[in-house]
């Protein structure tokens, strides 16, 4: 793919986009620069530092015989590589897997931005170089100090980055072997060099490696002092009612995790004229986060809180996102309500969208609501809402299930703690009523504001999400064959397949697998200023607006849907393809924060079970052995060839007797999380 484009402002030279317009128009065009300033006259300032930006940025390239050229008229795109242990990797773009020996990956990092060159045609994608790195995403590296002769390196607690990175230490600095570090990445020599920052303590301690994982991903807890003074005196302003909605009598109630502290959605819901009202309350956040703000500045910078196994790191100051923001229970709060009616089938007939303000009944867990929905709630008044909430949202499922929404359910786990701090077991995520039923509620306001932005051409980011590939669709057939689930015609024609496929094997060992298949066949849901649609909930325009608190896109379209309240027109934002690919970039490094903690207090866990047996699921197949998912850990390890065979049972070059799908019980022989590695031994049965 081209490199997303920017906002020229700056240093940017002003012919910046003269020049670039002109290979446009001429794709297949090489030229000179001496050609490229006769063919603009002349007439554009800093020509030469507009050529060079084009050129360090990626929009155009320079040929061997130093004439410029568009990068893909020469099989050259951008896009980040994801580097594997062994030092090979691949890189995404434009729709193609391109595959990176590590001979050709040009001193890239996981991570990194880089152009690539497709060299040979490979069955499902091609063979590459990386030409260049564009853009170094990696700040710094945690790993253990290690002493090597006279100086010191360090190993990074990531596998996918070099080893023995040489360690510089300031004099006199106090550095112990064996101890997990954090040192800031040097570029800027022919061999990579990091520089000493801070000690983190054991590599054993959970807190320390969680630690690792936030500064690898340069993410931060803290806030500026001058940032968390302004968020201390916003949120003690008084604000006002008047010119707001007033439904602080509607019964209203908020449903989360039972260790939830920011609140940003409550619902309510009232029958009138056999018309069902539901009133789904979001946070006004924008009434406290200006744009452009220092506030505004710093959510938008970090994009959307995460969610690590033993911390959260908000997107706004706590005094903000715990505080003021938060629709605790009793107290009064400034919102903006998506008022929908509904028929007696779940159809929607309208729908509005007002500031307001509320008072929560409230405040519910997941828990606590089920019960409710199951018929077994203590509370009379509360138990007549609920009955009508579940109708409506078993209306709504029927409605989904009818256009083709896809329903993945959920894979995720919560990591528990025991007392002292150490990863004692993983909890699943509940995929069950209550969840269904908030998830219900949010996806009809986003869909209804989504709908409202497109009418009103307001300058927002839409939640995208496009139709699988037909290579995708060609490996996820090949994939579900291997399990004995034939996927008719070869052919996802709509979201509908998948999610009768996953109704079959909704209390399999196969369904996480098969979950897995049809998430990497699928293109990734991303953030764009245009909107072509949302395939996987089969909607023509989506958007994210319920939780403002914790993601920047959120809390944009509140802020256009502020300024459209008081009477201004926000125009087109040439920013937002910019801040569109900053918002989900944002997201894909808070994901694979998250990943990596947990699969690290995976490891710690199991390090303690040395010896127990699991069942498992196969997830690969190799002639050196194959990979096994544990049922109920989130990680996946290696049964070796040679453990396979010392069990008694024979192992081919082709992996048999196993396939990926094959179940199986496995005891765990060694841990090592520093390199997770998990090294397991199948058990005969």
């Amino acid at each position: 793919m081209a490199p997303a484009a920017e906002h020229h402002s700056g240093s940017i030279p002003a012919s910046f986009d003269a020049v670039l317009e002109l290979f446009q128009l001429q794709p297949s065009s090489r030229l000179t620069f001496r050609q490229i300033r006769t063919r603009l006259k002349g007439v554009h300032p800093d020509l030469g530092g507009a050529v060079e930006q084009l050129v360090a940025k990626g929009y155009l390239w320079i040929t061997e015989d130093g004439k410029y050229a568009l990068p893909s008229e020469l099989g050259i795109s951008s896009g980040k590589i994801v580097k594997r242990a062994d030092g090979s990797g691949f890189v995404k773009s434009d729709g193609d897997r391109i595959e990176i020996d590590p001979r050709n990956a040009a001193g890239s990092l996981d991570g990194d931005i880089v152009m690539v060159k497709r060299l040979q045609k490979l069955p499902g994608g091609y063979r590459g170089k990386v030409e260049s790195i564009l853009e170094r995403r990696r700040q710094g590296v945690s790993g253990i100090a290690r002493k090597k002769g006279s100086k010191w390196v360090i190993d990074p607690v990531n596998p996918v980055l070099p080893r023995n990175i040489l360690l510089r230490t300031v004099s006199g600095a106090d550095i112990t072997q064996g101890r997990l570090v954090f040192a800031k990445l040097d570029y800027s020599g022919k061999k990579l060099v990091a520089d000493l920052m801070k000690d983190l303590g054991s590599p054993d301690s959970p807190g320390a490696l969680i630690d690792s994982v936030v500064l690898d991903h340069n993410l931060s807890n803290e806030f500026p002092e001058s940032l968390k003074e302004k968020a201390e005196s916003l949120a003690s302003e008084p604000w006002f009612a008047e010119g707001r909605e007033d439904f602080r009598e509607l019964p209203t109630i908020t449903i989360d995790p039972v260790d939830a502290k920011d609140f940003d959605d409550a619902v309510s819901l009232v029958i009138e004229d056999e018309v069902r009202i539901l009133y789904v309350h979001i946070a006004d956040v924008a009434h406290y986060v200006a744009p452009g703000s220092q506030l505004d500045n710093e959510a938008r910078a970090r994009g959307t809180s995460v969610y690590l196994p033993d911390r959260v790191l908000p997107m706004l100051p706590q005094v903000l996102s715990n505080g003021a923001c938060s629709l605790r229970p009793g107290e009064e709060r400034p919102v903006r309500t998506v008022v929908l009616k509904y028929d007696s089938s779940g159809e929607r007939l309208d729908f509005s969208i007002v500031p307001s303000v509320i008072r929560s009944d409230r405040r519910m867990t997941y828990e606590e609501a089920l019960e409710y929905l199951e018929g077994t709630g203590s509370d009379s008044a509360l138990q007549t809402l609920f009955d009508l909430m579940g109708t409506l949202s078993g209306d709504l499922d029927s409605i989904r299930r009818e256009r083709g929404a896809l329903d993945l359910g959920s894979n995720e786990y919560r990591t528990v703690f025991s007392e002292d701090g150490w990863p004692e077991g993983f909890r699943p995520v509940p995929s069950d009523r209550a969840h269904r039923m908030i998830e219900n509620f949010m996806v009809e306001a986003n869909r209804a504001v989504a709908d409202h932005c497109m009418w009103s051409g307001l300058p927002v980011l839409f939640r995208v999400h496009d139709e699988p590939a037909s290579k995708s669709e060609e490996r996820l057939a090949d994939q579900l064959d291997m399990l004995g689930i034939p996927l008719p015609g070869g052919r996802i024609h709509n979201p509908s397949v998948l999610k009768k496929i996953l109704d079959g094997l909704r209390d399999s060992p196969l369904h996480d697998l098969a979950v897995e298949y049809i998430l990497r066949s699928m293109q990734k849901a991303v953030y764009l200023p245009s909107n072509t649609g949302h395939f996987g909930l089969a909607l023509r325009s989506y958007l994210h607006f319920t939780s403002p608190i914790r993601r920047y896109p959120d809390l944009l379209v509140h802020q256009v849907l502020s300024a459209q309240e008081r009477g201004e027109l926000p125009g087109g934002d040439s920013a937002l393809p910019e801040l569109a690919e900053l918002c989900s970039s944002n997201e894909d490094n808070a994901e694979s924060a998250e990943r990596e903690a947990e699969e690290l207090m995976a490891m710690l866990f199991l390090s303690r079970n040395i010896g127990k047996v699991w069942s498992g699921v196969v997830t690969g197949v190799k002639s050196f052995g194959v990979f096994v998912r544990l049922d109920g850990v989130p990680v996946e390890g290696l049964a070796h060839r040679n453990e396979i065979l010392r069990a008694g049972i024979p192992f081919t070059e082709s992996g048999g007797p196993y396939h990926e799908g094959s179940l199986l019980k496995v005891e765990v022989l060694a841990v090592n999380p520093m390199e997770r590695k998990l090294s397991l031994k199948p058990v005969r049965e």
